[in-house]
C-alpha cells in the first residue's frame, strides 16, 4: 500500500511539472537578413477578438518590451515589421498508467500495484506573426503552448504572459 502511495504522488508531481512546461516552435524566412527590420508595430485587434483584448495587451507589451530590448523602435508610422498575436485555449485531458496489473497466465493473481490517474486542464496558445510590411509577407511566427493554471490571477497571467513571449521571443531574429 505504501509503495501505491508513493506511486501516486510521483505520478501526480510528474503531471504537475509536464503540465506547466512551454513547448515552443519557430519558421522563419531563410536567407532573409533579419537585420535590415529597424521599426515594428501592431496590427489592431479584430473585432472578434474583442473578448481577449486585455490578454492581447499584456502579449503586446510583452513583445514590445522583447523587440525594444532587442534595439528595435516601436512605431505605427509605416514601421519595417507588423506584428499580430493569436491566442487559444482547449480542453486537454492527460491519461497516465503506471505498473502492472497481471503476470504471465502461469502465475496467480495480479502482479505487483497499478494506477491511473486522470487529469483535466486548458491548453493555453499564442501564435506571435511577423509580417514585412513592405512586401505584405510573413517572415516569421512563434506558436507556443503550455497549460493554463485554473483560476489564476492577474498578477498570474501576466507571469505567464511574460515567460511564454520571452521562450518565444528568444527564437528572434532567428541565428544566421
Amino acid at each position: 500500500m505504501k509503495k501505491l502511495a508513493i506511486v501516486l504522488v510521483l505520478s501526480s508531481l510528474l503531471i504537475a511539472v509536464s503540465c506547466s512546461s512551454t513547448t515552443v516552435r519557430y519558421d522563419y524566412e531563410r536567407g532573409l537578413d533579419f537585420s535590415n527590420f529597424k521599426t515594428f508595430g501592431f496590427f489592431p485587434i479584430p473585432q472578434e477578438m474583442k473578448s481577449k483584448e486585455l490578454v492581447l495587451k499584456r502579449i503586446g507589451d510583452a513583445i514590445t518590451a522583447d523587440l525594444t530590448a532587442k534595439g528595435l523602435t516601436k512605431t505605427q508610422d509605416n514601421p519595417d515589421l507588423m506584428i499580430a498575436a493569436h491566442t487559444d485555449v482547449k480542453d486537454k485531458v492527460q491519461v497516465s498508467s503506471y505498473g502492472y496489473r497481471y503476470a504471465p497466465y502461469y502465475y496467480h493473481g495480479y502482479w505487483g500495484p497499478s494506477s491511473t490517474t486522470v487529469h483535466q486542464y486548458e491548453e493555453g496558445s499564442l501564435i506571435i506573426d511577423i509580417i514585412d510590411n513592405a512586401e505584405d509577407e510573413l517572415i516569421w511566427r512563434g506558436v507556443a503552448s503550455r497549460a493554463l493554471p485554473s483560476n489564476p490571477t492577474p498578477e498570474t497571467i501576466d507571469k505567464i504572459i511574460n515567460e511564454v513571449v520571452a521562450k518565444t521571443m528568444k527564437n528572434y531574429p532567428p541565428a544566421k
